[in-house]
């Protein structure tokens, strides 16, 4: 699916999500959380078998569980998997990690430069005051490289 339309004779050249390594905090949340919350069930099916405690009880540990791993890795992991950064031959698309998902669109020729700020991307825009910061984006090194490589092609165009 994608997020924005391609103008005619727009081309892609990056296209990247959030790294794998905001991913990690929400894989050893939900880790935590099946453990504890798996041990506390086997613990009250014993219960239940040996001194006829209600079914019910574990049945709501249950619960928690879904509704705890829903709420810790399973929105994270879709809003982090949601935000995107695309960079083609005429704008840079960014996409906030959010579930409605709004997009801003930045024409190149409005970009005045760009620079990598930890773990991100910062770039100077025309008629604002500061950078604009798109924090964890992958791949920064190149996604700099190609962005001021364009930005020369912008100012100083080849006559041929």
């Amino acid at each position: 699916m994608s997020i924005v339309k391609m103008g005619r004779g727009e081309v892609k050249y990056v296209d990247v999500t959030a790294p794998y390594r905001a991913l990690l905090w929400p894989v050893l949340e939900l880790i935590l959380i099946t453990g504890i919350c798996w041990i506390a069930i086997g613990w009250l099916d014993v219960q239940v078998n040996n001194q006829g405690l209600d079914v019910a009880l574990r049945n709501a540990v249950v619960a928690l569980w879904a509704g705890l791993s829903l709420w810790r890795f399973v929105l994270p992991v879709t809003r982090l998997r949601r935000k995107r950064f695309i960079i083609t031959n005429q704008r840079v698309i960014a996409r906030a990690p959010t579930l409605q998902g709004q997009t801003d669109s930045i024409p190149l020729h409005d970009i005045v430069g760009v620079r990598r700020r930890r773990g991100g991307i910062s770039l100077a825009i025309r008629g604002y005051d500061r950078a604009i910061h798109f924090p964890d984006v992958p791949k920064t090194k190149r996604i700099e490289k190609l962005l001021n490589q364009q930005l020369s092609e912008l100012a100083s165009p080849i006559w041929r």
